[in-house]
């Protein structure tokens, strides 16, 4: 996953290679980079580990509080952090196994902005089933948080019961989301156009809430990876940049 594109210390050990000679290629090829986003998460750096205490569940919530942050025993085991999220079935508050991301002044979710920039079109993530019931868990996104609001529905990832820590990607191209209550035009919807993310137990592609079920559930290393011509993009510019300096540095010996 790329974490960056440009970092300080490369530009210092680059700087004594660059001339005058040199300077005009080496623009073009930064400014290359500059039209493509890091992809670490949709906000330049944003991956949810869980790992800080004082940033607890990063935003992920549920209106029955039943969202919380584990301090230990996440996919590496001892002292990695991780998100739980419980369910207690039946049809009242905390029936349904969901976890929200969701902006609301003054905070803003991590997990909004311009998908279609930032060149996303997966999320990557490690679950864990810690209930006795197969689990069948979307990604759903939202218009705003109050029920009812349009949005689109993912393809399902199966998770078995006492599953353990599973690595999981669930895929964001048009072609593998429903959209569920008539939301804006897929292109119009991920530029900016919802306000929630949210993981919820699904069997079904008809509704954005989920089902009601007796269930706990891991979720940690969230995060979003960019489509393939971004990150061919960004090695390519690497790539000429670097070949160039090399030719300019032997030519100047």
């Amino acid at each position: 996953m790329i974490r960056g594109l440009i970092f300080p210390a490369a530009l210092d050990s680059l700087a004594p290679m660059i001339t005058k000679k040199s300077l005009v290629p080496t623009l073009l090829v930064l400014a290359l980079f500059s039209f493509v986003r890091p992809a670490s998460a949709i906000v330049f750096g944003q991956t949810d580990t869980f790992q800080d205490p004082n940033e607890g569940t990063m935003n992920w919530v549920n209106g029955a509080s039943m969202v919380e942050r584990i301090a230990t025993g996440g996919p590496t085991g001892a002292g990695d952090a991780y998100l739980q999220v419980t369910s207690i079935g039946g049809g009242g508050p905390g029936s349904r196994l969901v976890a929200q991301n969701y902006s609301f002044p003054p905070v803003v979710s991590q997990w909004t902005g311009d998908y279609l920039a930032a060149g996303v079109d997966r999320i990557e993530f490690d679950l864990n089933n810690q209930s006795q019931v197969t689990l069948s868990i979307r990604l759903a996104f939202k218009t705003d948080v109050q029920n009812g609001s349009p949005g689109y529905l993912s393809l399902p990832v199966i998770v078995a019961p006492g599953s353990g820590w599973q690595h999981f990607s669930i895929s964001l191209a048009q072609a593998d989301l429903t959209p569920i209550g008539g939301p804006a035009p897929y292109d119009q919807f991920f530029q900016n156009g919802f306000n929630e993310m949210r993981f919820i137990n699904e069997a079904g592609d008809n509704n954005l809430n989920g089902d009601p079920v007796v269930a706990t559930l891991g979720i940690d290393n969230i995060h979003a990876i960019p489509e393939p011509a971004t990150g061919a993009l960004a090695a390519v510019g690497l790539l000429l940049l670097c070949a160039y300096l090399f030719r300019a540095r032997r030519q100047s010996v």
